[in-house]
């Protein structure tokens, strides 16, 4: 395995996951992961879980053992000004925060490519998120140059999720592409993640990794490159995040 950072992992708090956290930690020990980042879905999803399991991921240890342990969420969008559905006792508890697009009934209709571009950049502009995932999914049509601007100007990056290409998402393959020769022409920051719902898929980013190649993306933007990459990214969002989400518990 190349990459040793991993930073879209779920849990079975989250239904639809199969693996408990220490079942992943024991997997992404065995593969000697140097970081992961455990990040179920926000409560507006219909199988997440209660808010409170998101905030008290207090208890979680930074490290166990050689492995670092980033306390995360993957957020949804939930409307078109940027609003996202945790709360600020969630928020506060966060190493990383992930978002994107998920059918939640709060977001409602997705094909609308300039609602959905807006949305993606006033949430940009909110600095409440530090990355936006599985933008790739077509059906939740962007306008990916506008995007991927936006996100660059603001110091947020952007996911290529291995899953879509799996698991999920049929056709995302040539948005994925679209989107990593942008995020490379405009300089901004990339990550690549399993999206694991399975703890053997911690770190397997096999398909994603191909498009990343074709495109010869930096090493020194990409977060999964090492440790010194993403401590910097993350040390440019603590700066740049917002100190108050604003948003009621769901």
């Amino acid at each position: 395995m190349k990459y040793k950072i991993d930073l879209h992992i779920h849990t079975n708090v989250n239904p639809h996951a199969y693996s408990t956290l220490e079942e992943n930690i024991a997997a992404a020990q065995k593969k000697e992961m140097k970081v992961i980042a455990i990040t179920n879905h926000g409560p507006a999803l219909p199988d997440s879980p209660h808010w409170w399991s998101l905030a008290n991921m207090c208890i979680i240890p930074k490290y166990m053992e050689e492995l670092r342990i980033l306390k995360g969420v993957e957020v949804n969008i939930v409307g078109e000004n940027g609003e996202i559905d945790i709360n600020q006792r969630v928020y506060e508890v966060m190493d990383i925060i992930i978002g994107g697009f998920h059918t939640v009934p709060e977001y409602g209709y997705t094909l609308d490519i300039k609602r959905n571009t807006r949305a993606l950049i006033n949430l940009i502009k909110t600095q409440k998120v530090d990355v936006l995932v599985h933008l790739g999914n077509p059906m939740f049509p962007i306008e990916y140059e506008d995007v991927v601007k936006c996100a660059k100007e603001h110091n947020v990056a952007i996911e290529l999720n291995n899953g879509s290409l799996i698991n999920s998402r049929k056709g995302s393959k040539i948005n994925c592409e679209k989107i990593a020769e942008l995020v490379k022409k405009y300089g901004g920051w990339l990550t690549l993640s399993s999206d694991s719902h399975f703890s053997r898929e911690i770190g397997i980013f096999t398909e994603i990794e191909k498009i990343k190649d074709k495109f010869n993306f930096p090493d020194e933007l990409l977060l999964n490159s090492s440790e010194e990459v993403l401590n910097k990214f993350l040390a440019i969002r603590k700066k740049l995040s917002t100190k108050d989400v604003t948003r009621t518990t769901i």
